[in-house]
């Protein structure tokens, strides 16, 4: 279960921010839709959530999922910030 989890999650930030070859496609693709259908894509903790509960089926997990997409995305962004100061 926790693999799962941790897999959607990573899965969520390679998504939200952090693989490049999609970035621009992502982008065009964000820019054509509202604001309220935009931010799943553009948000780690939001996708989390819904990918999580599309799969899990249980708010329960999908809220676990998404605390972990979120914690994956802040320990991503202090580690080029710790990286960027040398």
């Amino acid at each position: 279960m926790m693999i799962e989890i941790l897999g959607i999650a990573i899965l969520c930030n390679f998504v939200t921010h952090w693989f490049e070859p999609i970035q621009s496609v992502k982008m065009w693709f964000t820019d054509k839709l509202p604001q309220w259908m935009a931010t799943p894509f553009l948000c780690s903790k939001c996708m989390g959530f819904w990918l999580g509960l599309i799969y899990f089926q249980n708010p329960i997990l999908a809220a676990i999922t998404s605390l972990t997409a979120y914690l994956i995305d802040n320990l991503i962004y202090n580690i080029e910030i710790w990286k960027n100061q040398d």
